[in-house]
């Protein structure tokens, strides 16, 4: 019908060359097909009806493969004897009588498997073989909520699933009222322990913040100042161990000029602050000279004019670094250096011997040995026994520790001395302090001068004694020249 109405005689010849077993079309579709031959078609339905897209022109519209499909249609017989809208048939069920469920006496124990564990409860994997328990559980078939009836408040946007009291009374009970204030005391109790444990870990090591401010009143100077000579350090390399705020250090940098100190702590903050008052002990009524902006003075505060040629004045002959002067082990010691004409050590001994026992102890006196110039002093303020039970309580290391001392510090002058080998000891006065327990005195342990030096020494005290006794000799000569001249006087006389 396509072909012919189109009116091409092509099409028409070959609509007539049609296959021999092709069944002709029958009404409905020549009337679908007169129907949509005034339809315009899609591109992609003009494509598929041409060439090798269209499956009908190529096999015809009754092909074997449409005949083996099966189709379901209106007359279709469900095994069932349902329905389209009831294929299963579930309207010829017909209620039947149902058995009530069985219910169990009271008086049977019911017996319940309790898991093993709460990890596998079901037992799956088998582990744990389940307990059976046996106890007489009462069952009650009534349907209960699990969850209680709540009241609902108009302030909160949750459900509240408490259940209320019976007395609705506003007023606590004095029993009540005294468990409250008993857990007041305790969560005082606790947060004053939490913040003792808290000191006791921050100042193991004896870096208090406020040292100087126990030991010094407002504007006094250091008196262990007095103690020291200024012989001792000016031109000198110096090194302070457990500097803290670094008052002391800053003190002996300003007034008796060393060539270099160094002021080592093990606390990174009181290092810090060391270093902020550099610039408090050095800027004091100095004017900027303009190489800086003025905000820079009120932002950071006082800031010095820096040079770049090396100076051996205040401030740049000091500094301040974090460090811990104790080694791990004795065979570190093979690596120190002699670097030092001083060392000081003032006030460090109870903590360096709480914190690494005897064995850190004697570490750090031969680290001072060896980190000294020949000729080198080690200037030493120990603190007494005495004060070590005190701060031994701050943690169970350190009470361990006190409890193991054997080398107690009247027997560290002996050591210094004979193992380290320092040459002399010199006992210097006491250096008091605001408190009480700072009065302890200062000692001066000297290293041996090198070979050359003691030669020298050695020669200038022989020339001292020879001339001494030359001049011995010469004051007897002119005794006895005196004697022989009042005997002839005495004699000249007589005759």
């Amino acid at each position: 019908l396509r072909f012919h109405m189109s009116g091409d005689n092509e099409a028409t010849e070959a609509g007539a060359k049609i296959e021999p077993h092709a069944v002709e079309k029958s009404d409905a579709t020549i009337a679908n097909s007169s129907q949509n031959a005034g339809r315009r078609f899609s591109h992609s339905e003009r494509k598929a009806s041409e060439g090798r897209g269209g499956f009908k022109r190529r096999h015809g519209d009754h092909h074997q493969h449409n005949k083996s499909k099966k189709r379901y249609r209106d007359d279709f017989v469900y095994p069932t004897g349902g329905s389209v809208r009831d294929p299963l048939n579930l309207s010829s069920v017909t209620p039947g009588t149902v058995d009530p469920p069985l219910k169990r006496p009271k008086d049977v124990p019911l017996k319940v498997k309790i898991p093993g564990t709460q990890h596998d409860p079901l037992n799956l994997l088998g582990e744990v073989p389940m307990k059976q328990s046996v106890e007489e559980i009462p069952v009650d078939d009534t349907i209960v909520s699990p969850v209680p009836r709540g009241s609902f408040s108009k302030h909160k946007k949750s459900f509240d699933f408490k259940p209320k009291p019976k007395d609705d009374k506003k007023e606590l009970n004095d029993e009540e009222e005294d468990k409250k204030a008993l857990t007041e005391e305790e969560k005082a109790a606790q947060a004053r322990k939490e913040k003792k444990e808290a000191f006791n870990k921050k100042y193991s090591y004896g870096n208090f913040d406020r040292y100087y401010g126990h030991r010094l009143t407002n504007g006094q100077k250091d008196p262990r100042l007095a103690v020291l000579k200024r012989e001792w350090f000016e031109k000198r390399t110096v090194l302070d161990i457990g500097c803290n705020a670094g008052f002391l250090t800053l003190s002996i940098a300003k007034e008796y000029c060393p060539r270099r100190i160094l002021g080592i702590d093990i606390d990174a903050h009181l290092i810090g602050v060391a270093r902020k008052n550099i610039r408090h002990y050095c800027d004091k009524g100095i004017e900027l000279a303009g190489k800086f902006p003025a905000s820079f003075s009120r932002q950071f505060g006082p800031i010095s004019q820096t040079s770049l040629s090396f100076s051996t004045k205040f401030p740049d002959n000091i500094w301040f670094r974090t460090e811990n002067f104790v080694l791990e082990n004795d065979e570190l010691l093979e690596t120190v250096e002699e670097e030092y004409d001083v060392i000081l050590a003032m006030s460090i001994t109870k903590w360096i011997h709480l914190n690494w026992g005897d064995d850190g102890m004697r570490r750090f006196f031969k680290r001072c040995f060896s980190s000294l110039l020949p000729g080198g002093r080690l200037i030493l303020e120990p603190q007494q026994f005495d004060t070590y039970r005190k701060r031994s309580v701050m943690s169970e290391e350190l009470r361990a520790t006190y409890r193991s001392i054997e080398f107690k510090p009247e027997d560290f002058e002996m050591y210094l001395l004979e193992e380290c080998g320092f040459e002399s000891v010199q006992h210097l006065s006491e250096a008091g302090g605001k408190a009480k327990g700072f009065d302890r005195p200062v000692d001066m342990y000297v290293k041996a001068p090198p070979a050359f030096l003691r030669r020298k020494e050695k020669k200038k005290k022989v020339d001292t004694e020879e001339k001494k006794e030359e001049q011995n000799d010469d004051k007897e000569e002119t005794k006895t020249d005196d004697s022989q001249v009042k005997t002839t006087e005495e004699e000249s006389k007589s005759e």
